[in-house]
């Protein structure tokens, strides 16, 4: 799944089976995402906010490869000062936090990618959703333009696009 497709099937999966695939798609993410002059460290971090088993394929994926050929970290966040140094946040359905205050402490050149339904809608770049069965994801094109950053066309092709 790493290696480049973004496509999955989740009916009959478990929570740690359905965060691995969540995860490699958040990896492929950052492949197809112009970071344009954003992400100039020699690290890019992901943040979790909120309590997800996705933290466990993250740092396995971290570990394991780079992205941007960056060394990768997984935090936790759980205050809106753990926002400040993310290059991409996940924001899991057990999220304590509001959207509006995580995104107001979102700097540009951020991916946010959420996997409540109406989270796409409301401000985050990637949203995931579930249709017949399979993982898919919803691209806010007006939230990531706002972060500064371009989506590539093969990303755009797969994804749900809402306003």
């Amino acid at each position: 799944m790493v290696a480049g497709s973004l496509t999955g099937t989740i009916s009959a999966q478990n929570a740690q089976q359905e965060a691995n695939l969540k995860a490699a798609f958040i990896y492929n993410f950052t492949k197809y995402i112009d970071w344009g002059s954003y992400n100039r460290d020699s690290l890019f971090i992901i943040g979790v906010a909120g309590d997800s088993p996705i933290m466990q394929s993250l740092n396995a994926i971290a570990a394991a490869d780079r992205i941007n050929n960056k060394r990768v970290i997984v935090k936790s966040i759980n205050t809106g000062a753990d926002i400040a140094d993310c290059d991409l946040i996940f924001i899991s359905n057990k999220c304590r936090m509001s959207l509006n205050y995580i995104l107001s402490k979102t700097r540009p050149g951020v991916l946010t990618v959420s996997e409540q339904p109406g989270f796409a809608e409301a401000g985050t770049a990637l949203n995931f959703v579930v249709v017949n069965n399979r993982l898919k994801f919803e691209a806010n094109l007006k939230a990531i333009s706002a972060a500064g950053l371009k989506a590539g066309s093969q990303l755009l092709k797969l994804a749900i696009i809402v306003d």
